[in-house]
């Protein structure tokens, strides 16, 4: 069993340090006095043999070695309290946690409606949505901090992971009824056409493992006339293409149900179109009934062609 130098208290103290920056102002944040807080900090790096800040001024700076330490401190201090809240419903009653991960964030418009009727199936069972999962699922899986995460794309199964099957998602170009797409009724547009427009979305949607990035990099490294990246949740992109300043790239499911007023037009990228596999990433030789009803679940719910349906395009 290992046995740390680093005491929680060191952890809330660089936390803290990095987050106010001055000795006086992390004193006030911890309930500490400025020298009872100087004075774990001292111990701290005599216990570890150099520097974690350089003192510049009023304020602290982290050193390599500080800055090393405090991601730490970040990290298992939101675990540290992911698994206090986890406890305290276990004590309350609760029949576990269930940690839910998706690596795209339009997801999170049709998972309230699971959840809603999944917690009417399992009243004790607590389900958490951890965002910070979602750069990178299979790792916080294999880490035991996350249960089920929502993949897409070109992530495969490995010999600790299973990987069960969803739907295939396809993306469409948006744009507003005054565009040219959309007043000849295109269906369809070639993915160099994209060069002409300016294009609101993600930084996430343009590298080369994304449908997007991958079928730009295709056609001779396409790119758009003008990019502005924009969080893809919410209405904004939409608002975008419906004010006639540029399209966006959506799932087609999303958009669908905003078209019914004309405003907006949906285009098909490419001959093929643009598609996602979706799967449901969990760890291989885990079958507890909470884990695979809620595999269910999302097989029942989620907003694609279901199982035995073909799928459009």
């Amino acid at each position: 069993m290992p046995n740390p130098l680093v005491e929680i208290r060191h952890l809330l103290l660089l936390s803290a340090l990095e987050e106010v920056g001055s000795l006086n102002a992390a004193a006030r944040k911890l309930h500490l006095s400025p020298s009872a807080l100087s004075q774990q900090l001292r111990e701290l790096e005599d216990r570890l043999g150099g520097p974690l800040f350089h003192r510049q001024w009023r304020r602290l700076v982290l050193t390599s070695a500080g800055r090393r330490l405090t991601d730490a401190a970040r990290s298992v201090l939101g675990e540290l309290s992911r698994a206090e809240a986890e406890a305290r419903e276990l004590l309350r009653g609760a029949s576990g946690t269930l940690r839910v991960a998706t690596v795209c964030l339009q997801s999170y418009r049709w998972l309230p409606e699971l959840l809603r009727d999944f917690s009417r199936d399992w009243p004790g069972l607590e389900v958490n949505i951890v965002t910070e999962a979602s750069e990178s699922p299979v790792e916080w899986l294999l880490a035991r901090k996350l249960d089920v995460a929502l993949v897409a794309g070109l992530i495969r199964p490995g010999p600790r992971i299973r990987m069960a099957p969803l739907f295939r998602d396809e993306l469409v170009a948006v744009v507003g009824r005054e565009h040219p797409w959309a007043l000849a009724r295109r269906k369809v547009v070639e993915v160099r056409a994209l060069g002409e427009e300016h294009v609101w979305t993600d930084p996430g949607a343009l590298r080369t493992t994304a449908p997007l990035g991958r079928a730009l990099a295709q056609a001779g490294n396409v790119s758009p006339c003008k990019v502005t990246l924009i969080p893809m949740t919410g209405g904004l992109p939409l608002e975008m293409a419906r004010a006639h300043l540029g399209i966006t790239v959506l799932p087609r499911w999303a958009v669908t149900p905003q078209l019914g007023d004309g405003a907006l037009h949906t285009v098909r990228v490419g001959p093929k179109g643009l598609w996602l596999e979706w799967a449901v990433a969990t760890r291989a030789g885990e079958s507890e009934p909470p884990l695979q009803a809620f595999v269910e679940a999302l097989r029942t719910h989620h907003p694609g062609p279901r199982r035995g349906a073909r799928a459009r395009g």
